[in-house]
């Protein structure tokens, strides 16, 4: 229960900091640890938008460090970095989060901090789905390698994601499936690539994932994960097309909130699929 109620508030949060970013609502309160010098701010939407991302993030941490305490009773081996490197990078972050408010720091940091928000993630999560009763030896090969491959894959393109909506990039290839109006861009900046990079890398998560569907209909390892690639598949597809409705949209916040939700269950699948693999190798 401890596991789940810190995965889901993590979850919120990550949410909870896109509407942020998407409502410029991020420098509302430009002090720390107080909002405009008190406690509790005024009654402004953008102002108590960025104050209760403040208190979702001080509330996840206060879990964190009561699952990090559990999961170092239970954990053996190497195991045991995992709930340590949770808190390190916990600690990472809200240093980080203070240094952007304060310092009005530009657009790198402030991706980097969502970049060690979403690997903070995938550890409280990689703790809520193994409780330490059942020691797992992780494997990085086979298809366990490639369903590693394509969480890396989809925390690559939420990063290029997260980069382009603070760089307020997101709108260099304004049309899909072409960019302004050509299948190949004639001019190349660094916007156009990202955008360019981040495409290519939501239709590379697409095919790998069709392509592991596929493999569980000949090969008997993979037959009763069958369905749930399947479902692998139609998260990642709906993904694509929330994408492309992003781009029409010209970022609309609630749809770009919707895009990262989807990103955050496909990780998030992605990685239960992969630990699950990791077993079954173990076990063969």
């Amino acid at each position: 229960m401890l596991g789940a109620t810190t995965a889901g508030l993590f979850f919120v949060l990550l949410i909870w900091g896109n509407l942020v970013a998407g409502m410029h609502a991020g420098m509302a309160c430009p002090d720390w640890p107080l909002c405009r010098g008190e406690v509790l701010p005024p009654l402004r939407l953008d102002v108590w938008m960025e104050f209760l991302h403040r208190v979702l993030a001080a509330l996840a941490t206060v879990l964190l460090l009561f699952l990090a305490r559990r999961r170092l009773g239970t954990y053996r081996g190497g195991e045991r970095a995992i709930p340590l490197l949770a808190l390190a990078l916990v600690a990472i972050e809200i240093g980080l989060g203070a240094a952007v408010v304060l310092l009005e720091l530009p657009v790198q940091p402030t991706t980097v901090h969502f970049m060690i928000a979403l690997a903070v993630f995938l550890l409280v999560l990689y703790m809520a789905t193994n409780d330490g009763t059942n020691p797992v030896e992780l494997s990085f090969s086979g298809y366990a390698a490639a369903l590693f491959c394509i969480t890396l894959l989809v925390f690559s393109q939420a990063s290029l994601g997260a980069y382009l909506r603070h760089s307020a990039a997101g709108l260099a290839c304004p049309d899909f499936p072409t960019c302004r109006g050509e299948l190949i861009p004639s001019y190349w900046d660094k916007p156009t690539i990202t955008n360019i990079s981040h495409r290519l890398l939501g239709l590379g998560t697409l095919g790998s994932v069709l392509l592991l569907y596929l493999a569980s209909l000949v090969d008997r390892r993979l037959r009763e994960r069958r369905s749930h690639f399947f479902v692998l598949a139609v998260l990642v597809a709906a993904q694509v097309c929330v994408g492309i409705a992003t781009v029409k949209s010209g970022l609309s916040y609630p749809i770009t909130s919707l895009h990262l939700a989807l990103t955050l269950g496909i990780i998030g699948f992605s990685l239960r699929l992969w630990l699950g693999q990791t077993q079954s190798s173990g076990s063969a």
